[in-house]
């Protein structure tokens, strides 16, 4: 299963979660030998003149990369949140884009980006190719253009060693 697929299954299973919600790039993990993808379902609120603020997550949608399945949409547990959070209120606005069509665009991009970097994450390769390093770089580009900061140990807590390992590449 493709990321775009995964994303696409997942939201299959969110479509009737509330209209003021953000979700998270998707994280990735290693659960025994299959590679789960995860993505946190947040509730925003814009304030006029303010800006966008955005809550901790309330929902985790995941999916089995390996094969191909959906797993399940369940409400965030507290349990799972990370022992350090910057305090709230967590304030986020979005990349604006100039047309609608170049956040198709821009997410395929990162979503192949995804499929050209997992295979290197799951072997834990060390020596990687020249198109692997930009492609780690690139990457990383987009997350921080994309990511919301207040979240980011969640990020960190769901998708650390994908991450690392990205981190890791971009630098070589």
């Amino acid at each position: 299963m493709t990321t775009k697929q995964a994303v696409q299954e997942i939201g299959k299973h969110t479509n009737h979660l509330p209209r003021e919600r953000g979700v998270t790039l998707p994280m990735i993990s290693m659960d025994e030998e299959k590679v789960i993808m995860r993505r946190l379902y947040y509730y925003t609120k814009t304030v006029p003149g303010e800006g966008t603020y955005i809550t901790s997550p309330q929902f985790v949608a995941s999916a089995d990369l390996t094969n191909g399945l959906f797993l399940s949409l369940r409400r965030f547990e507290d349990e799972w949140q990370p022992k350090e959070l910057p305090p709230a209120p967590w304030k986020h606005e979005r990349h604006k884009f100039e047309v609608a069509e170049d956040v198709i665009k821009e997410f395929d991009s990162i979503y192949e980006l995804y499929d050209r970097l997992i295979p290197g994450f799951v072997e834990d390769r060390k020596d990687v190719s020249r198109e692997q390093v930009r492609d780690a770089k690139l990457y990383l580009e987009y997350f921080d253009r994309h990511v919301e900061k207040p979240l980011l140990p969640y990020y960190e807590q769901f998708g650390g060693r994908f991450l690392g390992w990205v981190r890791s590449t971009a630098k070589r």
